[in-house]
């Protein structure tokens, strides 16, 4: 089991250095979660079937298979945006970085690192923080027709976020930081790139702005076509960028971004459930030719459903084609 890990920590290691390794990552690494129950779904929630919508089991929050997450008992809250736009912004706490946060930590990475390189993983940022809190549509429209009134509000989940995630770079043995927020979808932005530099991108920069001064790196996962913005990540210094391939194609995407860049990508959804195992090999042939060019990246299987035959497809593939030594 040690030479096991010790052979996805050394892969991955290479990868953070932009070497490439003897294959394409994929399951080599193990997301940790400080306090999923603010700001993701809470510890082991069960999660419902492809194409379906669960609920936590406290029955605030709705959920789906592949990671979406709002609250369910919004309408009943806030009745109006006027009732958010009200909403004081002490209501949510800036945990203090000390021994209580820094222990769980340490532990959260010690347990992740027994058989996988330890990734914490920060959900709840900003955008994807306020529709846990109050769903879509109460957190579109009280941004909408109150910019700034709302934006006391993102002002208090970035402070929350830089709490966690100040927190993570003081934690011993942790080299990589996946920062979440779901700015777009499988269309494009959902916030217009004005709003998203007034209110959001300046709180992205301080929050790399910590992993930076502590020798660590960040990487923004988020799913959709968030390319309009891709300007601005690469502006803020952004090390690491998250591909979903049924939105944005790795082959246009990674040669924008740059080879420089880490890159986590989520192979197509498409393919996975409604495709055809010679589909699935020339995605897979596309993406080893990108890895010729881009030491950085790291995959893993997209889809909630495989249509028959794909995830057998899948695992034989990724050894003919992605597995190099």
């Amino acid at each position: 089991m040690n030479a096991f890990r010790d052979e996805r920590v050394a892969r991955m290691q290479k990868v953070l250095r932009l070497e490439r390794p003897d294959r394409m990552p994929m399951g080599d690494w193990a997301t940790i979660e400080y306090r999923p129950d603010v700001y993701h779904l809470g510890d082991d929630e069960p999660l419902p079937a492809a194409g379906e919508v669960g609920t936590t089991r406290d029955g605030k929050r709705r959920t789906t298979l592949d990671g979406g997450v709002w609250a369910t008992d919004a309408r009943e809250k806030y009745r109006s945006p006027e009732d958010v736009l009200r909403v004081d912004p002490e209501q949510f706490e800036v945990e203090t970085v000390g021994p209580q946060m820094l222990g769980r930590m340490a532990e959260l990475r010690a347990a992740a690192a027994q058989h996988a390189f330890p990734i914490p993983m920060h959900y709840g940022t900003l955008v994807t923080r306020a529709t846990i809190e109050f769903g879509w549509e109460h957190f579109l429209t009280a941004l909408a027709l109150e910019p700034d009134r709302f934006a006391r509000l993102l002002d208090r989940f970035g402070e929350a976020s830089l709490a966690v995630v100040q927190g993570w770079v003081q934690t011993e043995g942790v080299e990589l930081i996946f920062v979440h927020d779901d700015i777009a979808g499988t269309r494009g932005l959902l916030l217009s790139p004005a709003c998203l530099r007034r209110y959001v991108f300046p709180w992205y920069e301080r929050l790399l702005s910590a992993v930076h001064a502590a020798g660590r790196k960040a990487l923004y996962v988020g799913d959709g076509n968030y390319a309009e913005a891709l300007d601005d990540f690469l502006a803020l210094g952004m090390d690491g960028l998250y591909v979903e391939s049924s939105s944005m194609d790795p082959a246009d995407f990674l040669p924008r971004a740059g080879r420089d860049k880490l890159f986590l990508i989520k192979t197509d959804n498409r393919t996975i459930d409604f495709g055809t195992p010679d589909d699935l090999r020339r995605e897979f042939e596309k993406l080893r030719a990108l890895h010729q060019d881009f030491p950085g990246m790291m995959i893993y299987r997209g889809g909630g459903n495989p249509a028959p035959g794909i995830a057998e497809a899948f695992a034989e593939l990724y050894e003919e084609l992605l597995v190099y030594e």
